[in-house]
């Protein structure tokens, strides 16, 4: 199925959101904000201010509040990105990451007070400091340049055996000693003119950082790591994107100037959005990044999908809901399978969610069936830029699958706690809490005789008390000998009630 593309940017002072559509549905979401620039792919020359060789790490100062973290021997090779990045690639070959730490790499054991280049792989989060990686790396358009790592990896996009053959043969003869590779899915049939330019990019690239290694004071920031837009324009500004829109004339005139030195043929799909209307109203993807903060999902047809994100894990539960076949139940829930593949993976993307993925398909017992669903499956996770797998549906018809983490969620990114219900999403009902102050009242017994209790709660809560609930706390509280007063306070949560003993022999 052919693919419509185009990027959007609106762009403020304080933030850039760049959605990517496809035929006019939003599928990917980009932010940065001013308050939280990602820092990852800069380089520092930092200065190792412990070692922990229990642990076989390292605390790195790099000049800021918090020193960074650092595994001495690194189980896996950290490219440039990788947790920000809007495309990430992986090398074919080696497979696994132990395979990778068998290749040669130049990295000297070090010494408390040395100093030392490192790329920050991962942001701060809370009171940890960022995670550092000696294994700098350095992404183009169509390469990843691994200084020290004497390889050639083919992106696993790449399927075509004559393909890869041409591309790994092309790096690795103008590869020098001591470069490693690894070919983006950017390069599928480049020209091997562009593909050399790529390396020379990125060969002065790491020159320019030596240079500035050299002279620089310890700790302190070498090389600063393109923003977001830069990004967006370096990976996803492709043949297959008919238009890039935005609405601000200053980032209009740098996205210009910037595809000018890629590519000047495409420069006329810049296109400056002067309506009134707000661009992401206009494009309508302001309404479906408020529906993507929402669990429940509905399709076109009547069905659903209701997306729960956990600590373990992402599940996804598709219903049929209101969905009506023309056959029998096996044609409706197969077809409502069917329905709810490509939506399955278009939330994926947009919100974000990697990690191991549960689908929870509705039961077919066709097998013809359950392979066509798993065929349309596979053939939606190859849109996919996120490295995706997913094994084959089981009896009680679940999908099992893990995708490749690119940064917080869009959950994450746009919420915080609820701080009344600490994230549960749940509150105790208003039956729960008085039967709560019940039992402690009951617990108190006959020391309140002759007492006044007052129980505080919000007036919410009370005109939510069953008839029931409020009777029989009356008539605990007079069995005891006391009095009873309600103090309806607006200003408390919801869910909280106390009580207190204002006098009397409970006092």
């Amino acid at each position: 199925m052919d693919v419509r593309r185009s990027l959007v940017v609106n762009s403020t002072p304080l933030e850039t959101r760049i959605a990517l559509l496809e035929n006019g549905q939003l599928c990917e979401l980009f932010i940065e904000r001013s308050s939280q620039i990602s820092q990852v792919g800069d380089i520092y020359k930092g200065r190792v201010a412990k070692l922990l060789q229990g642990m076989q790490s390292a605390f790195v100062a790099l000049g800021g509040p918090k020193d960074g973290f650092l595994y001495l021997d690194e189980p896996e090779i950290h490219r440039l990105g990788a947790e920000e990045s809007p495309e990430e690639e992986e090398e074919e070959e080696p497979e696994t990451a132990l395979e990778l730490s068998t290749l040669p790499i130049n990295l000297p054991p070090l010494k408390e007070g040395e100093d030392t280049l490192v790329q920050i792989v991962k942001d701060p989060i809370g009171s940890k400091g960022p995670r550092l990686s000696r294994h700098l790396s350095f992404p183009g358009r169509y390469l990843v340049l691994m200084p020290g790592i004497e390889h050639v990896g083919i992106s696993r996009k790449i399927t075509v055996p004559e393909e890869r053959d041409r591309l790994r043969q092309l790096i690795k003869s103008h590869a020098q000693p001591g470069e490693g590779f690894i070919v983006r899915t950017a390069a599928i049939g480049e020209k091997d003119e562009d593909l050399i330019g790529d390396i020379t990019y990125l060969r002065e690239l790491w020159a320019e950082v030596q240079r500035r290694s050299q002279g620089a004071p310890a700790p302190s920031l070498v090389w600063r790591d393109m923003g977001l837009l830069q990004k967006v324009l370096r990976d996803l500004f492709r043949e297959e994107v008919s238009s890039f829109w935005v609405d601000r004339e200053d980032t209009y005139l740098e996205v210009v100037e910037f595809v000018k030195k890629l590519h000047p043929e495409w420069a006329e799909r810049i296109k400056f959005f002067t309506s009134d209307l707000p661009i992401f109203d206009a494009f309508a993807i302001e309404k479906e990044i408020e529906a993507a903060r929402h669990p429940k999902v509905f399709l076109k047809h009547g069905g659903s999908l209701v997306i729960n994100q956990t600590e373990a894990l992402v599940s996804v539960d598709v219903n049929t809901g209101k969905f009506m076949g023309k056959k029998d139940l096996e044609e409706t829930v197969y077809l409502a399978n069917l329905e709810a593949v490509p939506e399955v993976i278009r939330q994926l993307r947009l919100r974000n969610l990697g990690g191991i993925i549960v689908i929870d398909f509705i039961d077919m017992m066709d097998p013809a069936h359950r392979a066509a669903v798993m065929k349309r499956l596979q053939e939606e996770l190859a849109r996919d830029r996120n490295h995706a797998r997913a094994v084959e549906i089981s009896d009680f018809g679940l999908v099992e699958m893990t995708r490749k983490r690119t940064g917080p969620s869009l959950e994450r990114m746009l919420t915080t706690a609820c701080p009344h219900c600490e994230g549960s999403g749940r509150r105790l009902s208003p039956e729960t809490a008085i039967l709560s102050v019940y039992r402690e009242i009951a617990r108190m017994g006959e020391r309140l005789q002759g007492a006044t209790l007052r129980i505080r709660l919000h007036p919410e809560m009370r005109e939510a008390l069953q008839h029931e609930v409020r009777e029989g706390l009356l008539h605990l509280v007079k069995t005891l000998g006391a009095k009873l007063q309600w103090d309806e306070r607006s200003d408390l949560p919801i869910e909280q009630v106390g009580f207190e003993v204002v006098h009397g022999k409970g006092k």
